[in-house]
């Protein structure tokens, strides 16, 4: 097969907690631009050649590969260009194929970061449908559905509270560094609602630049995002699209957090928003109440996207899974938040009370 790129090289990408690798072969300036939008999630080592554990792998070709067992796989959406990739099962291997371009360095990523989750959750790990940032101290994840107030709740969290960021999304939830329970992020960017993001710019000004500067290519492409009917208005004629994609070093960077691979778990929240409600309401759940919400917000897979690779990994620890499960319901205190969009600030702060209050 032929790479796309001269002097081509093969590097061991790994997560935070060291423990899973993915190998990547592409030439220096691709691997250099796929680690600055994987920092600090990804560390890189030069693969040895003497190594001989087989780990799952992502190429960068200027053609499909040749040879057998090589599959051709391509999923349609209306906010990116279409997404091809080929897969060999056997050896546990992607390729990216085409010329450089920011949504090639893009798919890259996503390859890298989507093998290395199934790596951790064939490892017995628990995934949660949400985020983690650090404030006042101490680790506090936000868990919920679409819509919920997670994402809200975390701008909010980094902006009045000044608080680091570790995930807004995926949060992975281990136990493998004997310091307790710690939830792990990963490089995705965060789909921000732009009117959530102009509400809060009306005390941060800074956010609204967000608009023009998020680097993300979905920004930029021609999708049902941006189409003339959903557009929402922030001037008397300025249009922009109802959603933006910001990478996690820019929001970092924009709300003057810090930006952190890995975190400790102290509270777990389960935010809702109500429009009937103006003072915010912190209710500390029940043993029971947060087993039935952490299972309702528990991933039953790695990840949805690229469903192909969950038949690379049949076999998952389910017991290590039940047992983080369990140590989390006992030793994490868990909150039901009920608050409104327009009073984050009190949300936030009445938030961290409770958890202060609680030790």
């Amino acid at each position: 097969m032929t790479i796309l790129f001269s002097a081509p090289s093969t590097h061991v990408v790994s997560t935070s907690s060291g423990r899973h690798h993915v190998d990547v072969t592409c030439d220096e300036a691709t691997l250099a631009d796929l680690l600055r939008l994987a920092e600090p999630f990804f560390t890189t080592r030069p693969a040895d050649s003497g190594e001989h554990r087989p780990r799952p792998g992502v190429l960068a070709l200027a053609e499909p590969p040749d040879g057998p067992g090589w599959t051709r796989v391509a999923y349609t959406s209306p906010y990116e260009p279409d997404r091809v990739l080929w897969a060999h099962r056997a050896s546990r291997t992607i390729a990216v194929c085409g010329e450089p371009s920011p949504w090639r360095t893009q798919q890259l990523l996503r390859c890298v970061r989507n093998l290395l989750r199934w790596e951790h959750f064939a490892d017995g790990e628990l995934f949660l449908h949400g985020g983690l940032v650090h404030a006042g101290g101490r680790g506090i994840a936000f868990v919920g559905g679409k819509r919920s107030g997670k994402t809200s709740s975390i701008m909010s969290a980094l902006l009045h509270a000044g608080a680091d960021f570790v995930s807004n999304d995926d949060l992975v939830v281990t136990d493998d560094d004997g310091r307790g329970l710690r939830g792990l992020g990963f490089p995705r960017s965060v789909n921000v609602r732009t009117d959530s993001l102009l509400a809060l710019a009306r005390r941060w000004p800074a956010l609204r630049g967000l608009l023009g500067s998020a680097t993300h290519p979905a920004n930029s492409f021609p999708g049902l995002h941006r189409a003339h009917e959903r557009q929402v208005h922030v001037g008397q004629e300025d249009t922009v699209a109802p959603m933006v994609w910001v990478r996690c070093q820019e929001l970092a960077e924009v709300t003057g957090g810090r930006l952190l691979a890995s975190g400790g778990l102290d509270a777990v929240v389960f935010p809702a928003f109500s429009s009937s409600i103006t003072a915010p309401v912190v209710r500390r759940l029940s043993p029971e109440e947060a087993a039935e919400a952490l299972a309702a917000n528990s991933e039953p897979a790695a990840l949805s996207y690229d469903p192909f690779l969950a038949d690379w990994y049949p076999d998952t620890r389910l017991d290590r899974r039940a047992g983080i499960t369990a140590e989390l319901i006992r030793s994490v205190p868990c909150y039901r938040l009920t608050q409104d969009m327009h009073h984050l600030g009190e949300a936030t702060a009445a938030l961290l009370d409770a958890v202060a209050d609680q030790g």
